[in-house]
This record gives C-alpha cells, sequence and structure tokens, in this order.
C-alpha cells in the first residue's frame, strides 16, 4: 500500500522495540513491589494491631494508651521498661537504688509559638498511692532532658527516669505543660518486669 505522496508506510514491528519492553518489565517488577508492600502493611495491622511508630527497645513495652492534653500540649507515652537494676552512662555505671523505670514521652504542641517544658512537675504514681519525681541523676547519666522546649505544632521524643522501691509498681504517669495548668493522667499497664541493665 502506497500513502498520498507515492511512498511506503514504514512496517510496524511485529514486536516491541527493547526499550518498550524493558519500560514494560520494570513497569511489572514496580507493581509487583508495590503489590507485596501493600500486602505486607495489611498482614502486620491484622497481626499486630497496636504496633508502634517507633521501634521498640529490648524489654520496653508499648503502653498502648490514648494521648492525653494540659494547656496547649499533647502527651503520649510510647514505651515503657521497669525492673532496671543498672544503667550504662559515658563515664560508668549508676546502680538504682530500688528499679529504674524509663519512660518514653512524645509531646506535640498544639501552639504557634514554642513551648517550654519541665520534666520535674511529671509525676510517676504508684500502687501504693505515692507519686515520684523524676530522677535527676538517671536523666542526667542517659543524657535526657530536665527541662526543654518544643517548636510551634512540633513534636519532641525523649526519655523520663523514675527510681522506683523494688516491690512498687507504677500506675500512671501526670503530665503538665506547666505549673498552672492541672495534670493529665495516662494509665500505664501493670507488667512483671526482667530485670537487667539498660
Amino acid at each position: 500500500m502506497q500513502t498520498p505522496d507515492g511512498s511506503r508506510p514504514a512496517p510496524t514491528p511485529a514486536h516491541p522495540t527493547p526499550d518498550k519492553r524493558h519500560l514494560r518489565t520494570a513497569l511489572a517488577g514496580l507493581t509487583g513491589l508495590l503489590l507485596g508492600a501493600a500486602i505486607t502493611a495489611a498482614t502486620a495491622s491484622t497481626l499486630w494491631p497496636h504496633t508502634p511508630t517507633t521501634p521498640l527497645r529490648p524489654l520496653e513495652a508499648a503502653p498502648e494508651t490514648d494521648p492525653v492534653r494540659s494547656g496547649n500540649l499533647q502527651f503520649d507515652t510510647t514505651g515503657l521498661r521497669c525492673g532496671i537494676t543498672t544503667i550504662v552512662g559515658t563515664h560508668g555505671e549508676h546502680w538504682a537504688k530500688g528499679r529504674l523505670c524509663r519512660i518514653r514521652l512524645t509531646i506535640t504542641s498544639q501552639d504557634s509559638v514554642f513551648g517550654q517544658i519541665d520534666n520535674e512537675i511529671h509525676r510517676l504514681a504508684l500502687d501504693d498511692g505515692t507519686e515520684l519525681t523524676l530522677d535527676r541523676e538517671a536523666t542526667q547519666i542517659k543524657r535526657q532532658p530536665l527541662r526543654t522546649e518544643v517548636a510551634a505544632h512540633g513534636t519532641i521524643t525523649y526519655d523520663l527516669w523514675y527510681d522506683l522501691p523494688r516491690n512498687r509498681h507504677p500506675t500512671a504517669l501526670r503530665v503538665r505543660a506547666n505549673d498552672t495548668e492541672p495534670p493529665a493522667t495516662i494509665p500505664l499497664p501493670r507488667r512483671d518486669w526482667t530485670e537487667g541493665s539498660a
């Protein structure tokens, strides 16, 4: 067959050109990867519905509690470990008077200005009704803040350290945005903790 100008049209290739074959192969591979990732995510969410967004450290548990609010700050516990007998810092070891508890705390600002945070006003409630203040020595050895700030609409995560009497168990963490705001209570799970160092 000829075109109106008398020339013959170029023959249509029976098979895709090498470039098109490579493109199709790559697209098929990408589709397979995306499908595999979706299946894996769906399976994980079914088997482990409370998987935390931050990976847990050895012997640490996810408290699985809802965030609470005090003032313009939102508080969430994302990791808990108790039964710690000794901690290791850059300058040596520190032994607990009883047993240390480490609570990973995530704070989110709901304000348009910096939020000042004094971690020494938070309290750890125990099963005998007493409340503990932050253990300053463990906090400093592990280089966690006694006082810090969070950016406007920002988020910050760090550990709170408490030294409990040997046979006591934590029941709740009471957090406050500042000393003029009422505390908000985060319940903590009761567990039998494996003792060890951190």
